[in-house]
């Protein structure tokens, strides 16, 4: 006498019913003792740099830079909890996981989605002589306007890690010419903020 697993993989064959037979056959084989396993894995998104570890309890993961998914190399069975972590971050980057714990077996797939955006700088400094309204600043395409009597500032909007830097006067203030220190005024943005932009203002 064939048995039941028989007959739903027999009905896996058909597309219509393939979703609805693959879980019926992961029950039925939970419920008679079987020894049903999942993969866990998922999507990677904006992996651009080296070192990331994933990690599912004690099984880790190195991820190489450009990879679009993951899976780790051990299943695990109907009923276990997995919980998908860092056990490192990429260099410069900061990533974060969706739908990355759970129990198999209350999905067919298991399936995490891990986002990774490259790390944000802000760039600043120090303002002398600054007695009156009407300095705009600008980094690329970011205007920054900064107020009478301001002694340091930061513009808005941050820089990617290892992209350039240039800060300008866009509008010099009325009565003043602000000049920028030469050196100080561009570069390429490193693991942290800029602080050592210096601007000095004297009258015209």
């Amino acid at each position: 006498m064939r048995s039941v697993t028989y007959f739903l993989e027999k009905y896996m064959k058909l597309s219509c019913l393939r979703p609805l037979a693959a879980l019926l056959l992961t029950l039925g084989l939970a419920a008679c003792g079987g020894k049903a396993s999942y993969e866990v894995g998922g999507t990677i998104f904006g992996l651009t740099n080296e070192g990331l570890i994933l990690a599912n309890g004690s099984d880790t993961l190195p991820v190489p830079a450009g990879k679009t998914s993951f899976t780790f190399i051990k299943r695990i069975d109907y009923g276990t909890d997995y919980n998908i972590t860092f056990n490192k971050q990429p260099a410069h980057m900061t990533c974060s996981i969706s739908g990355g714990s759970g129990s198999a077996g209350h999905y067919i797939n298991i399936s995490a989605a891990v986002t990774c955006l490259q790390n944000k700088y802000t760039v600043g400094g120090t303002i002398s002589g600054l007695t009156v309204d009407g300095l705009v600043l600008i980094n690329g395409s970011t205007i920054t306007t900064v107020a009478k009597d301001t002694t340091t500032f930061t513009m808005a909007g941050p820089v990617d890690y290892g992209d350039t830097y240039a800060v300008s006067v866009s509008v010099q203030p009325k009565g003043l010419q602000c000049d920028l220190a030469p050196g100080t005024e561009k570069g390429t943005m490193g693991e942290g903020n800029v602080t050592t932009v210096k601007i000095a203002c004297k009258p015209v």
